[in-house]
């Protein structure tokens, strides 16, 4: 026998209990059905966890003339149930359509309201559910888009959940059906202008009238594919850890040792790691056919929106475009050696101090060509050592010189090094890469 959806809430609740038993729960509030059942549950349950605060969040869009009722309905509810509310009106970006800019505002305003340890849930349903996983389909996704939304996630610095993620608009209908509460209906619910509109009334409806356990067939569904994706995950992980663990360079040989899907999937799981998006599939495929043909000597450079990769020494370096930028202008700057800086690059946090003990001014400044450095008694090319500690070309515009009078007391950025009679100590936040800060 199912469980009722307050047996479920009850569930999520203690289960949020037990990770921290004082926290800050906030309920996504529409003033549409859903939120409004999943908010009258919450403030039932609890009361059972008087740890646990519980707080509403309603985003005011301001895209229809009803935006200002659903918050007079939502602010009903919340009086209703005694729940503070909390209202967040957003502006659009106007950078996509209407359906992903309202998404991309709505979810940036709750990444922006969780503080450390609070959680935050959605009301999405098993129809929810199946309709995302049919747009995606429509989007032509894999199996990461097609396992729908997870039941729990982080979000900033906080957690989503979706505790009714299982269950049906039918049992929502059902627990509303003997409750004095309000809740409204959003009027462009019934158009079918914005995709997911289309997709509930015009597939979704019939689809029902010919099997009625649709929508949740489809739910279950997304649930094996989001088994399938965390068991890719594990293998892409441990392709990763055989390819030296370092997800901003990777060999190129044992790479095409790979099948060519796990060549892709090891490719996305490193550009995740390092927050950057993955290219389109076209383009990762010229990447991946670039590198099979690649020889030894050979260089290749594959770029897509925020990102490129380029192969070097046998080597993929993957990379932001951040890290490609490097400054055409002459400039020099004092510094003391000892305090964060800004210079054109980027922030030295390094602290780069004479041995003798004594305070000196140093001057900082782009490599110029031609510098030399002093170690162990010898003055070695500055170019040279780039090159023994193979130093990437795109990295090299990036190096920062210290200069102590006419003499080079340390380089900073890619390849921190600092001269004889010089020690230098590296700053807190220094990626595997070496650069300076951004």
């Amino acid at each position: 026998m199912r469980p009722s959806l307050e047996e479920r809430i009850e569930e999520a609740m203690a289960a949020l209990h037990a990770r921290a038993a004082s926290s800050v729960l906030w309920v996504a509030l529409s003033g549409g059905r859903d939120s409004t059942c999943l908010l009258l549950l919450a403030a039932r349950v609890v009361q059972r966890y008087p740890d646990i605060i519980l707080r509403a969040v309603h985003i005011h869009h301001g895209l229809q003339p009803a935006a200002d009722a659903f918050v007079d309905t939502a602010r009903c509810v919340c009086e209703q149930l005694n729940v503070p509310l909390h209202v967040e009106r957003v502006s659009l970006e106007g950078c996509g359509g209407l359906e992903a800019d309202a998404r991309r505002a709505r979810y940036g305003a709750f990444e922006a309201l969780l503080a450390p340890g609070d959680t935050l849930w959605m009301a999405h349903h098993q129809e929810d559910q199946a309709e995302t996983l049919l747009y995606r389909l429509m989007r032509g996704s894999g199996v990461r888009g097609l396992a729908g939304m997870p039941a729990r996630r982080a979000l900033g610095k906080g957690w989503l959940e979706r505790p009714l993620l299982d269950a049906s608009r039918h049992e929502i209908d059902a627990c509303l059906a003997g409750e004095a509460i309000v809740w409204c209906d959003d009027p462009t619910n019934d158009e079918d202008i914005q995709d997911r509109n289309y997709l509930r009334h015009q597939i979704m409806t019939p689809l029902a009238k010919r099997w009625p356990a649709a929508a949740e067939q489809m739910a279950r569904s997304a649930t094996y594919l989001r088994e399938a994706d965390e068991l890719l995950q594990v293998l892409a992980e441990m392709d990763l850890a055989a390819l030296g663990g370092a997800p901003h360079r990777l060999p190129r040989a044992p790479l095409c040792h790979l099948s060519r899907p796990r060549q892709r999937l090891v490719i996305d799981t490193a550009l995740k790691r390092l927050g950057l998006v993955s290219p389109p599939r076209n383009r990762l495929d010229t990447l991946l056919d670039q590198l099979a043909r690649a020889g030894v000597d050979r260089q290749m450079q594959v770029v897509w929106p925020g990102a490129q990769a380029r192969l070097w020494r046998e080597t993929l370096f993957l990379l932001a475009d951040s890290e490609l930028h490097s400054s055409d202008q002459v400039w020099s700057i004092e510094w003391k050696g000892k305090t964060p800086v800004e210079t054109p690059l980027g922030t030295i946090s390094d602290r780069l101090q004479p041995l003798a003990g004594h305070e000196d001014v140093l001057i900082l400044a782009p490599r110029a060509g031609g510098e030399k450095l002093r170690l162990n008694g010898q003055h070695r090319p500055l170019k040279k050592l780039l090159q023994e500690h193979g130093i990437p070309p795109w990295q090299r515009g990036r190096i920062v010189v210290a200069w102590h009078g006419n003499s080079l007391a340390g380089v900073l950025g890619p390849l921190p090094l600092a001269a004889d009679g010089w020690t230098l100590e590296r700053g807190d936040a220094h990626a595997d890469s070496g650069c300076v800060d951004q």
